[in-house]
């Protein structure tokens, strides 16, 4: 359940871009309460289709194959932009729909940087942050870099411990990794 809403948070930010890369790396950490995270990928996709598919809030579930229901909340305007991803998965026999909210915070300047915050009050989480880059060490690739953390607000049965949902989210990460890079080599903007 807990990698549930850890990779329901990694696919809303598009982050899970990991395994179809010929470089990446996958790190977590999880202590029970708590999953730390951090993404490094090569992918084999221009830097402006890696960004505008991560950001593509209404096409998450055709990338990423948890996430059932995903789009734009609210616009406030100043570049802050609330997002819902909610998602439904299963670890082992346990499975179970999670809905995550974020306020995505983009930052301007060189590359693709960005961050977003777990809107506890409307996610089953009690709190998130994330934070990404974007670069492109050529004009048909990107690299892609994504840390943060998560404390699921879910009950995680005692059979289900840190190593298991580990693994699950790793493996998570790696089946979406390379939808995300195929999405990114045929983005079009969507229609109007």
């Amino acid at each position: 359940m807990c990698g549930f809403v850890i990779v329901l948070t990694l696919a809303w930010v598009g982050l899970f871009t990991l395994v179809a890369a010929a470089e990446s790396q996958i790190q977590t950490r999880y202590d029970g309460q708590r999953l730390d995270f951090h993404l490094d990928v090569l992918l084999s996709a221009p830097e402006a289709h890696v960004v505008a598919v991560i950001h593509d809030y209404d096409r998450l579930v055709l990338v990423f194959p948890l996430v059932v229901d995903s789009g734009l909340l609210e616009d406030f305007g100043n570049g802050v932009q609330r997002v819902r991803a909610h998602m439904k998965g299963c670890v082992l026999v346990f499975c179970r729909q999670l809905k995550h909210v974020l306020d995505v915070h983009p930052s301007p300047g060189a590359g693709a940087w960005g961050s977003a915050r777990s809107v506890p009050g409307q996610s089953d989480v009690r709190a998130g942050h994330l934070s990404w880059r974007t670069e492109a060490p050529s004009p048909e690739q990107t690299r892609l870099t994504l840390s943060g953390w998560l404390e699921p607000d879910v009950w995680v049965p005692p059979l289900l411990g840190p190593p298991v949902v580990r693994r699950a989210v790793e493996r998570h990460f790696r089946e979406a990794m390379p939808r995300l890079e195929e999405a990114a080599r045929n983005w079009l903007p969507p229609e109007p």
